[in-house]
């Protein structure tokens, strides 16, 4: 094996190499504005959260709202409490399409009040009557003790009760007035704003204190 003794010239760097340095401070700086670019992981987080909960409501508001007018179903805010404690007063029902032929007793039914058609009235059939105009519903709410005073004609189709959402009639109501309306807006893109400037605002603030 041989050997050979390097002198000083044969141990001289690369240019390139040899004033190439690392600047702790420099590399710490890097780090910093590079931690900051990516964001608090918490505020990520909770912008994230905040945003699927906004996304959330105006899904179920599009739901109660928009959904009823090109899909077939109803939904209607329960103002007594004839239904209770099946259906709570403030809920929101959700009503579907159905021949009169097809329902039954112990079915819940939403139709106009034989005496006021104005009013839509959502309770329980617990007998079908025939009679010389033919069939018709005996209705009855679950929270009073006798049957409903009038007879509903069993022709044509009307609204069978699905299920409720409770005390969500009590929000639309509120989500109705103006102060509602200005609050579902204005808070949810105050919040954002809030958590996006915040989260701008931080890494600089890091970068100036290190």
């Amino acid at each position: 094996m041989r050997t050979q003794e390097m002198t000083e010239s044969e141990l001289t760097l690369p240019a390139n190499l040899s004033d190439t340095r690392t600047d702790p401070v420099a590399a710490s700086g890097a780090a910093t504005v590079d931690r900051g670019r990516r964001g608090n992981p918490l505020l990520t987080i909770g912008r994230i959260l905040a945003y699927a909960a906004i996304a959330v409501i105006i899904a179920f508001l599009l739901f109660l709202t928009v959904g009823p007018l090109v899909l077939p179903y109803k939904a209607l805010v329960v103002y007594s409490g004839s239904m209770e404690p099946t259906i709570p007063v403030g809920s929101v029902v959700i009503l579907t399409p159905v021949q009169a032929t097809d329902v039954k007793v112990n079915d819940v039914i939403t139709f106009q009040r034989p005496d006021n058609k104005a009013e839509l009235v959502t309770h329980r059939v617990i007998a079908i009557e025939s009679g010389p105009q033919g069939k018709a519903f005996v209705t009855k709410g679950d929270a009073n003790n006798s049957a409903d005073a009038w007879r509903v004609p069993a022709v044509g189709s009307g609204w069978r009760y699905q299920a409720n959402v409770p005390y969500v009639g009590y929000l639309l109501a509120w989500l109705q007035s103006p102060l509602g309306r200005i609050l579902f807006l204005v808070v949810p893109a105050a919040a954002l704003g809030l958590l996006t400037l915040y989260e701008l605002w931080a890494p600089r603030r890091t970068q100036r204190s290190s």
